[in-house]
């Protein structure tokens, strides 16, 4: 079940606006991250929104995934969740 993006935190709302490619999501208020960003969240992708770095970085190791701290949370975001 999708998660609607009025139950995420700012930061997770940050996350999201990265993996949408949505410019200026860091400089952004809560509201204007609400406005901006489109539908609500597929849950492969919400479980790794607003994590920290490290804990992003960390669980990238234990999948697997090559060269983790070469790659920017963004990306890693997308791989964990299968999407890359």
């Amino acid at each position: 079940m999708p998660v609607e993006l009025s139950e995420l935190s700012k930061d997770a709302l940050r996350d999201l606006g990265s993996v949408r490619e949505l410019g200026g999501h860091t400089d952004m208020t809560r509201d204007e991250l609400l406005n901006a960003l489109d539908g609500p969240v597929e849950d492969d992708i919400a479980g790794w929104l607003g994590r920290p770095r490290a804990e992003v970085y960390e669980a990238a190791k234990q999948a697997g995934i090559d060269a983790p701290m070469d790659k920017d949370k963004r990306t890693l975001i997308l791989e964990l969740a299968g999407r890359r």
